[in-house]
């Protein structure tokens, strides 16, 4: 009987990093019914609660953030010579036709045990600026396939690389041709996201614009993903506030949602932005200040670009960003052809194909490694 092929996906750590490794599952899988995807990550309990709402395995590797180096050198070393064995028996074990790295340090000790074992390995940028996984990993990947083509340059130039756009799922790419927004026997609706998990910067501006707004805000509803810890506090404020919202930890599936957006307030992550492009929800950007090489904030300037999107720095003083929150969003409600300008700059950066488009170099470069075996 022949032997179930295995992709192997490493990394992880969040949304962002899982959901684009998703949509090149699941065409994988739509391509290859008997192949097996398996995720290789981090011990996070966010990994394992999104992969197993989509029925794909994880396993999880003993791993610490590059943040902890600095902070306990000898543990980092030692946990992560640990997950970096583990992974090398599970690849000699599985011996998959490729390894897809996703981006967080979780997948970096799976990339390096494939490397060792001349196991194929192709990488996902989702950032403009791409991220220390990557810059690490990249001259021992077959290939990197970066979401922007303002990526490449700040790759090494001996690193080959092909311009995919970010994978987004199947669900989504297939809104890329409908009318936005649908609001079609519904209120007009301001989502509100601050990432996987939350974002309480975001949330805090968000509650002192709709005080601002007042009845600029009366008859829309407002929708509102606010991370775990923070949900109740946010849900309580709108009621003190007497605004109707509907208030989430996390949306499972936000698709209807951003069908109905009209405006979308979100941190700039690459991965929600690459979903937002091809539904075309115009967006006021609120990039995370803390990111690595502040790629949020370089992200937010190629859609700002586009005129897709409209930025708002977070800074100390958050009394400031709120009110250039509320100002934008005041505008930008008030004026639809404004809006429906920026659905058309969201729309010029879709990238729908993107998972095929991986896909498409996966079967090459699992072709070629076959090839030199025999």
């Amino acid at each position: 009987m022949q032997r179930q092929q295995t992709y192997l996906f490493a990394g992880g750590g969040t949304g962002g990093h899982l959901f684009p490794g998703i949509a090149v599952a699941e065409e994988l899988l739509r391509r290859h019914p008997d192949v097996h995807p398996l995720f290789v990550g981090s011990e996070r309990s966010i990994e394992s609660e999104i992969l197993g709402r989509y029925g794909l395995e994880h396993v999880s590797l003993p791993t610490l953030p590059y943040t902890m180096l600095r902070r306990h050198p000898l543990r980092f070393a030692w946990k992560n010579w640990q997950a970096y064995r583990t992974a090398h028996r599970l690849l000699r074990r599985d011996r998959p036709a490729a390894v897809i790295g996703l981006g967080g340090f979780a997948g970096v000790p799976v990339v390096l045990a494939a490397s060792a074992l001349r196991i194929p390995v192709l990488l996902l940028e989702q950032n403009v600026i791409p991220g220390r996984a990557t810059r690490l990993l990249s001259g021992r990947a077959t290939l990197v396939c970066p979401s922007f083509e303002q990526a490449v340059p700040f790759l090494r130039s001996s690193v080959r690389s092909a311009v995919t756009g970010n994978p987004v799922r199947a669900e989504i790419a297939d809104l890329v041709n409908l009318s936005h927004p649908n609001t079609s026997g519904c209120r007009g609706t301001v989502l509100v996201l601050g990432g996987s998990q939350g974002a309480v910067s975001v949330n805090d501006m968000m509650l002192r614009a709709t005080e601002i707004l007042g009845e600029v805000l009366a008859d829309r509803l407002i929708v509102h993903q606010t991370g775990e810890r923070d949900c109740d506090r946010v849900r309580q404020s709108y009621a003190d506030l007497n605004r109707e919202a509907v208030v989430e930890p996390f949306f499972r599936n936000p698709t209807d949602w951003y069908r109905r957006a009209e405006i979308v307030i979100s941190r700039a992550g690459a991965t929600t932005l690459a979903e937002l492009s091809c539904v075309g929800c115009p967006a006021i950007l609120i990039p995370y200040p803390h990111a690595v090489n502040n790629h949020q904030l370089r992200n937010a300037q190629v859609y700002e670009t586009a005129g897709a999107a409209r930025i708002v720095q977070q800074n100390r003083d958050e009394e400031i960003p709120a009110n250039e929150l509320a100002d934008h969003l005041r505008r930008l409600l008030t004026d639809e052809e404004q809006r429906a300008d920026m659905t058309r700059g969201m729309r010029s950066l879709a990238k729908p194909r993107a998972a095929e488009l991986v896909v498409d170099h996966l079967e090459q470069i699992v072709l070629a490694q076959s090839d030199r075996v025999e």
